[in-house]
């Protein structure tokens, strides 16, 4: 039994932001093992949901590593520390605050403290992920990648717009990219659901490593008239949230 919770361990950890998607053959050639054995144990995580197959025969991670991952962020000093913070800007400007971080490759946001009515209630599911290049969270994250990593992220999820106002080009989006790690913060106007605007800014840990992104979205006629009032306390509390996780800030 040992020997097949150690293969388990070593086949979950292949799926990484770089590699997200694995095949058979590739899981067995990089864990040095017989295709027939590999076979067995990842139908066998497909069955408890630890991974999903695709329609392509492809392996990826599976919706009950998503859920134990909600138990962990749930009981983290992260989602602790970052909700002190959504809650207090949601009360402020009862606007949707969200915690967005890197989930295979796309956004996902792990927490939300949202009034009933908002828009964004009735577009995103608890567990929908976003492309990183279509939202303010997104994109503050993929700002803070290698060129390498950031290069796998749209090589796997490619640059498809999700609305007309998604960012239009490889060069519009380095552009942003640059200015998101110089300003502090991203936006995203309509770039991922009609009707939205968003702005974020990072959580980073004690290495300046950034750890996931705090998201204020409003309808975007609300969002134009209040822009600087959500920038600024958007951006102040984030700093204070990594402040507490002991994250490295320089204002």
């Amino acid at each position: 039994m040992l020997g097949t919770i150690e293969r388990t361990g070593q086949l979950l950890k292949l799926f990484t932001l770089e590699t997200p998607v694995w095949r058979i053959s590739e899981m067995a050639q990089a864990l040095n093992c017989s295709t027939s054995t590999t076979y067995d144990l990842a139908s066998s995580l497909v069955q408890i949901g630890l991974l999903k197959q695709s329609a392509d025969r492809r392996y990826e991670i599976g919706w009950r590593v998503f859920e134990m991952s909600q138990v962990v962020l749930g009981s983290s000093s992260l989602q602790a520390e970052a909700r002190k913070g959504m809650t207090q800007l949601s009360r402020k400007f009862n606007e949707t605050v969200l915690l967005g971080v890197s989930a295979g490759g796309k956004i996902l946001f792990a927490d939300k403290i949202s009034p009933k009515q908002s828009l964004f209630n009735s577009v995103s599911p608890p567990d929908m992920r976003f492309q990183m290049h279509c939202t303010a969270a997104g994109k503050v994250i993929m700002a803070h990648l290698t060129e390498e990593e950031r290069e796998s992220v749209l090589k796997e999820h490619g640059f498809e717009p999700l609305t007309p106002h998604s960012v239009p080009s490889r060069i519009r989006l380095d552009e942003e990219l640059a200015e998101v790690v110089t300003q502090g913060y991203a936006t995203a106007y309509e770039e991922a659901v009609i009707g939205l605007g968003c702005i974020a800014a990072p959580i980073v840990d004690y290495s300046g490593g950034v750890l996931a992104s705090l998201c204020l979205a409003a309808e975007i006629d609300q969002f134009g008239t209040h822009f600087e009032a959500y920038r600024r306390d958007l951006v102040q509390i984030a700093n204070q949230v990594s402040r507490r996780l002991g994250g490295l800030i320089f204002d």
